[in-house]
């Protein structure tokens, strides 16, 4: 096996773009005000049914500075830019105060595909990089996208009897003899197993979207977790700190959580 540090395979879905905002102060008070907020509900209500057009959704997120979190995924970088611009021009958005966004696109990583395939390559005399690899590649990689499960990750839906989240951003490590990057891609590989393999103990309990974000913003990858009992993501987490993809080589930034509001209770919420 090749002991090059090569990127891993990915494959990419949807784009999405976590926006966070503030209720104007005293905007439930004004009649004016209100009748915009509503409004603004009625636009969420009209984006929030996942189609191929992506989706919408709203949420109440706790402390982090900030009141809401409404979450765009869009099959483009064009219809999120669509999306995004609908939403700022509506008249309901005078009552809100942004606090920050973060832009990324959906990532499933295919670390155990890309050994695999280097494996392959080097039992076949091709060389990285060749027109023989990109040839592995190109079949291996639609042949994971004709799978049903691959496809539900690239395009990902609010799991309904889920109604909590947690996002975060996080990198991998740079540093001098802490740098993930420098590694051979089966070392990464069979840590982001174990990694994995934690995760997969809270199947049924916890749903997550790993979003990319190199050349999108400041971090490198966004976590989108949803869970039925708020408590799973402390315990999630908790676990995940000691393996060694995250105790030795990730950096997290700030977290915020929070819980779905239902479009038909979004009115309300944000007049009441």
């Amino acid at each position: 096996m090749t002991e090059s540090p090569l990127a891993p395979l990915v494959l990419d879905g949807w784009f999405v773009l976590h926006q966070f905002v503030r209720i104007v102060p005293g905007a439930e008070a004004d009649e004016n005000a209100s009748a915009r907020l509503r409004a603004l509900a009625d636009l969420v209500a009209r984006h929030e049914s996942p189609d191929d057009e992506g989706w919408t959704g709203v949420y109440r997120i706790v402390g982090g500075g900030t009141d809401y979190m409404i979450m765009h995924f869009r099959p483009s970088l064009e219809a999120l830019g669509r999306a995004e611009r609908e939403f700022a021009r509506h008249p309901g958005w005078q009552e809100l105060i942004p606090t920050g966004d973060y832009l990324s696109v959906v990532e499933l990583g295919l670390y155990h595909v890309s050994a695999a395939l280097v494996e392959e390559a080097a039992g076949q005399g091709i060389e990285l990089h060749s027109p023989g690899w990109a040839a592995l590649v190109e079949a291996r990689m639609k042949a994971e996208l004709e799978k049903r499960y691959v496809q539900s990750r690239l395009k990902p839906e609010q799991p309904e009897e889920m109604p909590y989240v947690c996002f975060y951003p996080m990198d991998k490590r740079r540093a001098v003899g802490q740098n993930w990057y420098e590694l051979p891609l089966e070392e990464r590989a069979q840590m982001m197993a174990e990694h994995g393999s934690v995760g997969r103990r809270y199947a049924g309990r916890i749903s997550q979207i790993i979003s990319g974000s190199v050349g999108f913003d400041d971090w490198e990858w966004a976590v989108t977790l949803f869970a039925a009992d708020p408590l799973d993501f402390k315990s999630l987490i908790t676990e995940m700190r000691y393996d060694r993809a995250s105790s030795v080589y990730a950096e997290f930034g700030p977290f915020w959580t929070g819980y779905r509001i239902p479009v038909a209770e979004l009115a309300a919420e944000w007049t009441g």
